[in-house]
């Protein structure tokens, strides 16, 4: 019996010490320990890649809308100062506060002011109201036919005084049913006094698009925050009062630098998300990116599984599955690693071949439509580039032309005066002056109307622009008087080009409603030589010659 019992204990003793069962063992062994080892690393890396991913999302997310954000209120800042600098605000605004002015001048200015405004309401479809300000803060002239009603800052001169532009608060616009953001600049002077503040109304449409368009390329929500978490404006429709973001509060109330790395928190829906937040200096303000928590992670679940059944694929398979996946995954890992050095040294014209429906694929996958975003990026900032260079372009020519005749203002012509009196000094170069008044322009007005009297401005200017050299420079000084600079040009020129003009103006007949209008202009001429002279006094010797011209009978030229 003894010897039975010791017989059995040998036998399973020898099984399990046997050969075989130390191959069976050693294979299982050297299987399972790679096979676990490879797939749990293989799993933190993706992992990390794909949480690396989620925090690239969402801050290119934070950035990029940052970054729109701070060029679209550059441009914003850039159009209100070119609106304060127009030469109609300016000098109607002194009209307006002028105490030497009667009630119809300053009326006309006002009203004048007004055209102007809603004018550039109507080019500008972002600009739902432009305000005119006193100093005060009292309203004086608006593009809207309501009573203006201006929201600005409480500190809103201490911000002048820091010579910075009047920011306001967002706020629920009941006039125009929106939600809008007032900003301001004021209006300066010739002689660099501060007349007035230009407000404007913007409407935040244009920033929701904006952040549509950037939730589109791969976040759930994109929203921009004040300093105490309120929600401003989001990619997606807020309803009623804007709600406040108790994880943006507490994070802008440190008043640091905001984490780059994702945080899980609940947001103002009561939902938990994945969100990674960036500050905006400019006003104060943060940016937002979220993702749904479970939509965030669902990669990483879905990577887990596949991890699983990639290591039981592997006990299986063994040794030519560790071949194939040499070849499939080294190989093309090596490729998509040199591809990402030439995309960190600038190259984007790479397009990766994805094969087979793995990790590596995945992350090809992944790699191509990330250069492909980077490359739209790339596309879209360039467009968006050309774009503000054409707009530019555009505000500058309105800036320095009459709207009315397309000759230069009156404003571009002091400036080219100045220049002209500077070579003058310089090179003792002499130039000349014309004045040019129509003749009883007020008759025409009076007789056949404004619409003859301005068809007659264009036709006047038309036929000074075909007269004078290419050098000179023709603009409209106020009402029916232009103004010819003459560089290189002395007196005598000057008269000559004088009587040229006058007779070719003699020769202009103009028809309306069947009447044929005789025009005739008088002309003043003055010339600078020493450079010694003012502007104001060059002017005055032609305004003086151009009223003995009238009250010689008109339609001739008086010269020094």
């Amino acid at each position: 019996m003894e010897n039975e019992d010791h017989k059995t204990r040998f036998i399973q003793v020898s099984r399990l010490r046997s050969i075989k069962t130390k191959i069976i063992v050693f294979a299982l062994l050297a299987t399972i320990i790679p096979c676990i080892s490879l797939g749990t690393l293989s799993y933190i890396q993706n992992r990390k890649f794909l949480q690396e991913k989620i925090a690239n999302e969402l801050r290119n997310a934070t950035v990029q809308t940052g970054g729109e954000f701070d060029l679209w209120l550059k441009a914003r800042f850039y159009d209100l100062k070119v609106f304060c600098s127009s030469y109609i605000v300016s000098e109607n605004l002194q009209r307006m506060l002028g105490k030497d002015r009667d009630n119809i001048e300053r009326l006309v200015a006002a009203n004048r002011v007004k055209e102007y405004l809603r004018s550039v309401r109507e080019k500008f479809s972002d600009y739902r109201e432009l305000v005119l300000v006193s100093m005060i803060g009292d309203p004086l002239a608006t593009s809207s036919s309501e009573a203006p009603i201006v929201n600005l800052p409480a500190q809103w001169f201490k911000q002048l005084e820091g010579g910075k532009p009047i920011v306001g608060n967002p706020y629920w616009d009941a006039t125009l049913n929106m939600r809008v953001l007032t900003l301001a600049e004021v209006i300066k002077s010739s002689d660099n006094r501060s007349l007035g503040i230009l407000a404007v109304k913007i409407d935040l449409a244009s920033i929701m698009a904006i952040l549509e368009r950037k939730a589109a390329e791969g976040v759930d929500e994109i929203y921009l925050t004040d300093q105490k978490g309120r929600l401003i404006v989001s990619s997606t429709t807020i309803f009623g009062n804007p709600p406040q973001s108790i994880f943006a509060k507490n994070l802008l109330a440190t008043g640091s630098d905001l984490p780059q790395t994702p945080a899980e928190y609940t947001n103002y829906r009561d939902q938990p998300v994945v969100g990674l937040g960036t500050r905006i200096p400019e006003m104060g303000w943060a940016a937002f990116a979220e993702m749904e928590k479970a939509g965030a992670y669902a990669d990483i679940m879905q990577l887990r599984t596949l991890t699983f059944m990639i290591v039981g694929i592997l006990l299986l398979a063994m040794g030519a599955l560790a071949s194939f996946l040499g070849h499939t995954i080294v190989r093309p890992l090596k490729r998509l690693s040199g591809d990402a050095g030439k995309v960190a040294s600038g190259d984007l014209n790479v397009d990766i071949p994805v094969h087979g429906n793995n990790e590596v694929s995945y992350l090809t996958q992944v790699f191509n439509h990330m250069v492909s975003n980077l490359r739209r990026g790339q596309a879209e900032i360039s467009q968006a580039h050309e774009a503000l260079i054409e707009k530019n372009r555009e505000l500058h020519r309105l800036s320095i032309t009459d709207g009315l005749t397309g000759l230069f203002n009156r404003k571009h012509l002091m400036d080219l005066f100045d220049m002209e009196m500077a070579r003058t000094r310089r090179y003792r170069i002499p130039f000349s002056v014309l004045i040019a008044d129509i003749d009883h322009f007020k008759k025409i007005n009076d007789t056949y109307g404004h619409l003859a009297g301005d068809a007659v401005l264009r036709r006047i200017a038309d036929t000074l622009g075909q007269v004078v050299r290419e050098c000179d420079h023709v603009g409209r000084y106020g009402g029916e008087e232009f103004l010819i600079i003459l560089p290189s040009s002395d007196a005598d020129g000057a008269v000559q080009m004088a009587q040229r003009i006058r007779e070719q103006i003699c020769q202009v007949r103009f028809y309306n409603d069947g009447n044929d209008i005789s025009i005739t202009i008088s002309l003043g001429v003055a010339q600078c030589t020493d450079g010694e002279d003012s502007v104001e006094a060059i002017l005055s010797r032609a305004d003086t010659a151009l009223y003995q011209a009238k009250a010689n009978g008109r339609d001739q030229v008086i010269g020094p």
